[in-house]
């Protein structure tokens, strides 16, 4: 009988513990999700719709590169230096942020900026803005630190 038990014991130990893990978590973007610090990893911006994509994060300084932005509970987002300090430092700044379905509102200094957020994953996000008036297209890429 003990052997019985032992064994079957085994077994349930043996197969439980070969739950394989799902190696691509599933993130979805809500307000709680986006929640964190981020460095802007990717910057372009197109004329228009037609128009050739520039790359402006390869004209930025590396003080600008390393620069972090927080998405607070309470919808508040901060800027920061990073660990290169430009020269003059770039005044950090606080914001108010919202998210309504997959459009990202931040509001500063009584302006708002409404972008689109393409895609989004654990690790970050793009997006996209459009200005009203000149039709000029912006992508930013920003990964979670």
């Amino acid at each position: 009988m003990k052997k019985i038990i032992s064994i079957s014991f085994l077994a349930v130990v043996l197969f439980s513990s070969c739950k394989k893990d799902d190696p691509t978590p599933t993130c979805t973007l809500s307000a709680t999700s986006i929640l964190g610090i981020y460095k802007t990893t990717g910057a372009t911006t197109q004329a228009n719709a037609q128009a050739q994509i520039v790359d402006d994060y390869a004209t930025w300084d590396a003080c600008e590169k390393d620069d972090l932005v927080t998405f607070s509970a309470g919808n508040i987002l901060t800027s920061s230096e990073g660990l290169t300090s430009c020269n003059p430092p770039t005044d950090p700044f606080s914001a108010n942020w919202s998210l309504s379905g997959n459009t990202l509102s931040i509001s500063f200094m009584g302006f708002a900026i409404n972008s689109t957020i393409s895609e989004f994953t654990c690790n970050g996000f793009k997006l996209t803005s459009v200005d009203p008036i000149s039709g000029e297209i912006t992508v930013s890429t920003v990964t979670k630190q």
